[in-house]
């Protein structure tokens, strides 16, 4: 476990986006290796961003809820057993379906709807709707290999 995840406050239900946040789309960040065995990429399984499965399960061993919460149509069962193999239990998952289910007002993303506490982005536009919306938002940039302390120091605030 990450020294920086003990000592951690209440749990929080934490959502994590995926295009660019956690997995590759126009940056080519770091892997985690766990996450690029032959078999899983066989399995047609993406591969996550480097200290992904690391941050994931301590932030569960500390009690926090994990989520995923994209505007991709990415298939449940799909992102549930993607992160499955890698040792990590999602709590919920918020699609685009999901989304449009049960958000009415015109964003990318509401977290509050979920009772999501905090939400992990690389998206500027996100980043601004979370200040208009008044939700608690991380934007953490594709390029910044530090992103996972960012992530710990926020929960930490």
């Amino acid at each position: 476990m990450h020294p920086f995840l003990k000592g951690l406050k209440k749990p929080m239900r934490i959502a994590f986006d995926l295009d660019n946040t956690l997995i590759r789309d126009l940056y080519p960040f770091p892997l985690d290796a766990q996450s690029e065995k032959w078999f899983l990429k066989l399995l047609g399984f993406e591969a996550l961003r480097k200290h992904t499965i690391e941050l994931m399960q301590g932030l569960q061993k500390q009690g926090n809820e994990i989520w995923i919460y994209t505007s991709s149509m990415r298939d449940i069962f799909y992102l549930r057993l993607l992160f499955r193999w890698q040792g990590i239990f999602l709590g919920g998952v918020v699609n685009l379906i999901v989304h449009e289910q049960h958000v009415k007002m015109r964003c990318t993303k509401y977290p509050p709807a979920f009772g999501i506490d905090l939400l992990i982005d690389d998206a500027r536009g996100v980043e601004i709707e979370a200040r208009k919306y008044d939700f608690n938002m991380l934007r953490v940039a594709p390029e910044d290999e530090d992103w996972y302390v960012k992530v710990i120091a926020k929960i930490n605030d």
